[in-house]
């Protein structure tokens, strides 16, 4: 088992802009990390950047959110019990989404995908990982304000955003006081697959510096410590 004095996180949609960018952040502070995305090129992207830059490197464990049975998540739960003994902080900021359209429009496909990545896959990941999450341990929901002030065309996605909102507020309702800490966040807006899906014209130089982002989250992260 790999007793970590640092924290162990785990940050899904880990090869993605934000998740990539979380787990380098966390581990350059010193705590080990779990990579977790469906994209398995990514994750070794990232593995051998960190290798390189700072000696050390991510657990990766490539999952596909969108497909995987409640079987996958316990077999995840179990190996990560197996290597780490425990979960600090849980960061749920895998997100699927294709495009702006009427959600009517929305294919049937593309409709499961989105609710099970964004709704169905952090349910049962915290379902599993809660018993190894004890102390100070944190589960942080990575949140989009503006699909829900501004919903129209989000489909999907705005409904997954939504369902987490609501997820975020059971939980934090029947687990006060207890651990794992809840906690919800909206990183800000920054360049990212996503933010491009959205708006294609968008460009890094419009946009606040991705840094921004992170320090957002880890400082509500931090700001939940019991």
């Amino acid at each position: 088992m790999n007793d970590s004095a640092s924290g162990v996180w785990l940050v899904t949609g880990a090869a993605g802009a934000l998740g990539a960018a979380l787990v380098e952040r966390v581990m350059r502070d010193g705590a080990d990390c779990i990579a977790v995305d469906r994209d398995e090129r990514g994750l070794e992207g990232l593995h051998d950047r960190l290798q390189e830059a700072i000696g050390r490197a991510p657990a990766l464990m490539p999952m596909d959110l969108a497909g995987a049975r409640p079987e996958d998540f316990e077999r995840l739960a179990e190996a990560i019990d197996v290597e780490f003994g425990r979960i600090d902080v849980l960061v749920h900021n895998a997100a699927a989404f294709e495009a702006l359209r009427p959600m009517l429009q929305t294919e049937p496909g593309e409709w499961m995908r989105v609710l099970q990545t964004g709704v169905t896959a952090p349910f049962m990941l915290t379902a599993v990982l809660a018993s190894q999450m004890n102390g100070d341990a944190r589960v942080v929901w990575i949140s989009d304000e503006h699909c829900l002030e501004k919903p129209a065309g989000w489909g999907a996605y705005g409904v997954a955003q939504a369902a987490r909102r609501q997820m975020v507020e059971i939980l934090a309702a029947e687990r006060a006081g207890r651990s794992p800490a809840v906690i919800d966040v909206d990183p800000g807006p920054f360049y990212s697959r996503l933010r491009v899906a959205a708006w294609p014209s968008d460009s890094p130089d419009n946009l606040p510096a991705l840094s921004e982002a992170v320090d957002r989250v880890l400082a509500a992260a931090a700001s939940s410590q019991h």
